[in-house]
């Protein structure tokens, strides 16, 4: 049941690709003389191709690869002949390596042997084969731990090979390695055996050992992992057997840490056994290893087997780390462990289908935590953290369909964001509702036995889901996967007993032409225009009061005014998601000129009494957003921190004298929460409490936040003593997640004069690692006082993040924190200062957050005089 592409729709099946006279199917890959110091090594690998078409040249992937010798067999039926490699040709440009073959005649059919010696470069930027450090507790040298980071296009950096998803094969995987460290990978050891090299004295004094791991199956090379240093475990097996026996997982951590491992464990755990049994596939390898690595950009990366991880998203101290990081856990691991199906046991055929991996990894995450801890209120705080966040992403005019054509490998990058993970995520999610959750997990499951150990795209997937549901889901959802944006609905009163109900185009700009409004998008949960034919109904207004049921469709409703009152009249009666989802429709809607944003102050208003700590999420997250338009007006931004201090202070205080220990994870979350909002919004008794609270040096670890932010937020109470204890705890770290809550809270300064350049001082330091500057560029550019002076540093010193930061670290930086510089003055600066740099690796980030930018000005003048009107009026 597959469909046609829309004209608009991005062709997706165009790529660069390696040539095609060859397949891999076999690699054996062996790396020794690993070199910590001169960061350097040496490997050998032999590839078995397949002969495809007239070849007398091989053509592989490579990236600070240098060559020593290559030779070739070719064999037909049983009969081999060596063929000598006549030249070895890089293009370092193209990241490509040429084997020229002397063959006489090209080889047209059989196999093609190809061993290669050469050398290489262990990185030092968090990609490829690199090193990562740490301080052991106890003193001494600093240990160092080569690993791994090879999605998406980085295998090329670690041996020769086909770096592409779809060109999957078997591997071999050999370390030679000092043999008082521990070796990991994809599968388990096969052998290890000491060596002796027969080599004395000086520098060859450390006896090796040879690990050889089992083969593995067909996977793709970004996939492929290994580890090696000094590492201890905590260690579980699955309830289930599988294949006859059950299976291993282990948490590896540094020395001192394993004992915070067990809780990843219980989760990775249940993983395995819920997951295979809702997918009707087991768990596919003979084992699972989870690491965690001191120096780590991404939260976690799924290699098949290994999967690694930055700390804070694996380890958990029940008594020291702040409650919010055991969720967060819970949730990264779950989704690394939904990658054990999606993406690895079936990936998708190339990077444009990458939301095939993404989106059912944030989706099935979710299922996993929601089954393992139900009062959590996962799929409620997807809609928070999930649905809008997407949304509000995809209202730019700069945004990407979740089927996105990416041509090089330099593009894949910028497309792992909020479209390919929550947008896909959302789609899901919105299909799952329509058809029930269980047939959509049964066309799942036939989707995964289909394509197992092989490749697929969007339709492979959607034509099984409708196979299974018996509706036709490809052509439904189409648009809404390869198409940018989505609708809004809107309602209009017909008479007395009617309503108009037409979908549109929605933008953050509220501009949409008429060419841009041609998709008719099927909406499942409205029957009127379910069909995916229809633009506009007219239907019944008899006990209507609120569209769009848990917010279970991607789009957004904007209500006229009276059917607006009327909802915000009957709050009670709506679900946590259905007020997450009218919050965010309000606060996007007057964005879009649609609505007024003094209608969204009064829904916040009416909601001060609400006990979802979800809801208070987005509610906090719109009235930030408020507070960011207005930064340089003092007299607006200082009526909204009234407003704000009022908003949350009795909800505050009701939960802050409740008993902690009996509070759940979800109102911990809210406590949490409210103290840094309060904080910030200067009401006395927080003040009070976190002053208190630091003296006294009994901060619990949920408050930590708060209690950090709020002291350094007022001036009276940010000196140089509470700086520098909250200095200590970003470069010394106490707890496992020490170092992030401080670096969020030391952005908060109230008075920036005296403190910035010490907390500035942090970048390019040896205490905050480049994997954690976005916490402190957040919490800086979120501050009003702060804001411009960050701006100022980052341009001053912008050859330092282009040279001495991953490319992908600073692309996420730019998108994250550029669209909070709203001032007319601060985009033509933007737009000025980045026309004259070289934005590859960043430009459809930049683009994005202009375009943000562009739109909050538009929205700052047009609801200027509605929000002062509504604030007087209010009594701020």
């Amino acid at each position: 049941m597959s469909t046609k592409l829309h004209p608009t729709f991005p062709d997706t099946s165009i790529h660069e690709a390696l040539p095609s006279n060859v397949t891999p199917l076999h690699y054996e890959v062996h790396l020794l003389d690993l070199n910590v110091k001169k960061n350097t090594f040496s490997g050998l690998v032999n590839i078995q191709f397949a002969v495809n078409s007239a070849t007398d040249c091989i053509t592989l992937h490579q990236k600070f690869l240098n060559f020593q010798s290559a030779n070739a067999v070719s064999s037909v039926t049983k009969t081999e002949t060596d063929v000598p490699v006549s030249a070895i040709t890089k293009h370092d440009d193209r990241e490509t390596v040429e084997f020229k073959l002397n063959t006489g005649a090209p080889i047209s059919k059989g196999h093609i042997g190809l061993k290669i010696h050469y050398t290489g470069q262990i990185r030092t930027d968090m990609a490829g084969f690199y090193t990562s450090h740490y301080e052991p507790v106890n003193g001494g040298d600093t240990e160092y731990i080569l690993v791994t980071q090879f999605e998406s296009a980085e295998a090329r950096s670690a041996f020769p090979c086909y770096d592409e998803p779809n060109r999957k094969a078997t591997f071999d995987i050999g370390l030679t390695v000092d043999k008082e460290v521990t070796a990991l990978s994809n599968m388990p050891v096969l052998s290890s055996k000491t060596l002796d090299s027969g080599k004395k004295g000086p520098g060859f004094d450390k006896t090796l050992k040879h690990v050889q791991f089992e083969t593995t199956p067909k996977m793709s090379t970004y996939l492929i992992a290994w580890a090696v240093g000094k590492f201890e475990h905590v260690e579980a097996h699955t309830l289930k057997p599988y294949r006859g026996k059950t299976l291993p997982i282990r948490v590896y951590t540094i020395p001192g840490q394993s004992k915070n491992g067990q809780f990843a464990l219980s989760v990775a755990q249940n993983d395995v056994d819920f997951l295979s049994k809702i997918f009707d596939v087991e768990y596919p390898l003979p084992k699972l290893d989870l690491l965690a690595i001191p120096q780590f950009g991404a939260n976690a990366m799924e290699n098949w087997g290994m999967v690694t991880f930055r700390a804070t998203a694996l380890l958990f101290d029940p008594e020291s780390s702040d409650a919010t990081y055991q969720q967060n856990v819970a949730y990264v691991v779950s989704h690394e462990i939904a990658h054990s199906w999606f993406g690895n046991y079936v990936t998708m055929n190339w990077w444009s289908d990458l939301w095939l991996n993404e989106s059912f990894a944030t989706f099935v995450g979710s299922l996993c935590v929601e089954e393992m801890h139900p009062e959590w209120e996962t799929f409620t705080d997807f809609v928070t953290n999930g649905v809008e966040v997407a949304l509000d992403l995809d209202g730019l005019r700069n945004s990407h369909p979740i089927e996105v054509r990416v041509n090089t490998a330099s593009e894949i990058d910028q497309i792992f964001d909020p479209i390919s993970y929550l947008k896909g995520g959302s789609i899901i999610r919105m299909v799952a509702s329509t058809v029930g959750v269980d047939v959509f997990l049964k066309g799942v499951s036939k989707y995964l036995k289909k394509y197992a150990f092989g490749n697929a795209k969007s339709d492979d997937l959607w034509d099984a889901v409708s196979t299974v549901s018996g509706q036709d889901i490809t052509t439904s959802v189409a648009p809404w996967i390869r198409a940018v944006g989505y609708p809004y609905i809107s309602f209009e009163k017909v008479g007395d007993s009617q309503l108009l109900i037409s979908q549109k185009r929605f933008f953050s700009s509220g501009d949409a032409k008429p060419e841009e409004d041609q998709i008719v998008w099927w909406i499942p949960n409205v029957p009127a225009l379910a069909d995916g034919k229809t633009k506009s109904a007219t239907v019944s207004s008899n006990g209507f009061l609120k569209l769009n049921k848990n917010t279970e469709g991607f789009y957004r409703v904007i209500y006229e005014e009276s059917l607006f009152d009327n909802i915000v009249a009957n709050l009670n009666k709506f679900s946590a998601e259905d007020k997450i989802g009218l919050i965010a429709d309000t606060a996007a809607g007057a964005q879009a000129g649609l609505m007024k944003t003094s209608q969204l102050l009064h829904l916040l208003d009416s909601l001060k009494d609400e006990k979802d700590v979800n809801v208070w999420i987005e509610m906090i997250k719109r009235l930030g957003i408020l507070k960011q338009l207005y930064f340089s007006d003092t007299k607006i931004l200082s009526k909204l921190v009234a407003f704000s201090r009022n908003l949350f202070k009795a909800r505050f205080h009701q939960i802050f004298a409740e008993p902690v220990e009996k509070l759940s994870l979800p109102q911990l979350k809210l406590r949490s929460m409210l103290f840094a909002e309060t904080g910030a919004a200067g009401l006395a008794e927080t003040i009070t409490n976190a002053t208190n609270l630091i003296q006294r040096q009994s901060i619990e670890p949920s408050l930590k936040l708060g209690v950090f932010k709020t002291l350094l937020g007022n001036k009276e109470t940010c000196d140089q003593e509470t700086l520098n204890a909250i200095l200590k705890e970003a470069k010394h770290p106490s707890s496992i997640d020490s170092t992030e809550i401080a670096l969020k809270a030391l952005g908060s300064i109230g008075n920036p004069d005296k403190y910035l350049k010490d907390i500035l001082s942090l970048y390019f330091s040896d205490y905050v690692l480049e994997m954690d500057y976005t916490f402190l560029t957040m919490s800086l550019v979120e501050n009003p006082v702060t804001k411009v002076k960050f701006w100022n540093f980052f341009k001053k010193n912008y050859s330092r993040f282009r040279e001495e930061v991953a490319m992908w670290t600073l692309d996420r930086l730019i998108k994250n924190f550029l669209p909070r510089l709203v001032s007319k003055e601060l985009y033509d600066d933007i737009d000025s200062f980045f026309s004259k740099q070289d934005t590859t690796g960043y430009t459809k980030g930049l683009r994005q957050s202009l375009d943000s930018i562009k739109n909050s000005l538009a929205w700052e003048k047009l609801a200027k005089k509605d929000v002062s009107e509504w604030l007087e009026a209010n009594g701020y």
